[in-house]
C-alpha cells in the first residue's frame, strides 16, 4: 500500500528532475551533470516507493527504518554540498582576486608608460 509521504517523496523526485531538465535545456548544467541528477532522483523514487529494497543494507548498518537511512543520507549529502559549495567559493575568490590584481597591474603600467610618453610640463 502506498502511503501519503510516498506519494509525496515520489513527486518531489519527479519535480526535481524536471528542474534538472530545464537547466539542462537552458544549457546551465551539462550532460553529465544532468544524467548524475537523473539518476540520482531515479534511485530517490525507486527508494521511496520500494523501501524494502534497502532493508539488507539497513540491517547490515544497524538501522532501524529505512526513513532513519533517508534521513541520513541525507544529511551526508548536505555536508557534502556544504563542503564544495564552500570549496568553490574559495576557488572563485581566488580567480577574482588574481583578475583584480593583474588588471590594476595592467593599468598601472598603462599609467606609466602615458606619462613616460607625455612627462609633466
Amino acid at each position: 500500500m502506498i502511503l501519503g509521504v510516498q506519494i509525496v517523496g515520489v513527486l518531489f523526485a519527479l519535480l526535481m528532475g524536471y528542474f534538472a531538465f530545464l537547466n539542462f535545456k537552458r544549457r546551465e548544467i551539462n550532460r553529465g551533470e544532468f544524467f548524475f541528477w537523473e539518476i540520482l532522483w531515479a534511485f530517490f523514487v525507486l527508494i521511496v516507493i520500494l523501501p524494502e529494497a534497502t532493508y539488507g543494507l539497513i540491517h547490515r548498518l544497524s538501522i532501524a527504518r529505512t526513513m532513519d537511512f533517508m534521513t541520513i543520507i541525507g544529511f551526508m549529502f548536505l555536508f557534502f554540498l556544504t563542503y564544495y559549495n564552500y570549496a568553490m567559493l574559495n576557488k572563485i575568490k581566488k580567480k577574482m582576486s588574481d583578475n583584480v590584481r593583474q588588471e590594476a597591474l595592467t593599468e598601472l603600467e598603462i599609467i606609466e608608460i602615458h606619462e613616460d610618453e607625455n612627462p609633466p610640463a
